[in-house]
């Protein structure tokens, strides 16, 4: 598993992705994905918020998203460079129990320490994704 998709992961557990209450389950999108497209492209909630057809196709969206903002080849003053806590804000995860939240959770999932919310996204990129 790459260590994006740990990151999908932990930002789809603190949005409740596994909740079936949760409006991260029923749209069945774990980032929350907000639709910038042309109006009627994507089926969206009333706060404009994707819904995708099945787990899987809200997954595939997210791992595509989270991949280009982190290559910096977004919209989203993201890249490489940016520290994970400053590159969650692109996701709404803003507060100081999120980021800890997004943290430990990464920590466990890699059993390693050494990530912190000061750690750069290349960090999470492949080795062949950071000569793209």
């Amino acid at each position: 598993m790459s260590k994006l998709e740990h990151l999908v992961n932990a930002i789809a557990r603190l949005n409740g992705m596994l909740d079936p209450e949760s409006v991260c389950y029923r749209l069945r999108n774990p980032l929350m994905l907000r639709s910038y497209a042309m109006p009627g492209k994507h089926e969206i909630d009333p706060s404009g918020a994707r819904i995708f057809g099945s787990v899987l196709n809200g997954y595939k969206a997210a791992m595509f998203d989270i991949e280009l903002k982190a290559k910096g080849q977004s919209r989203a003053n993201a890249g490489p460079e940016s520290t994970l806590e400053q590159f969650l804000r692109c996701y709404d995860i803003k507060t100081t129990a999120a980021v800890d939240n997004i943290v430990s959770f990464i920590r466990r999932a890699l059993q390693t320490q050494e990530v912190s919310r000061n750690t750069p996204m290349s960090y999470f990129l492949d080795s062949e994704d950071k000569q793209e």
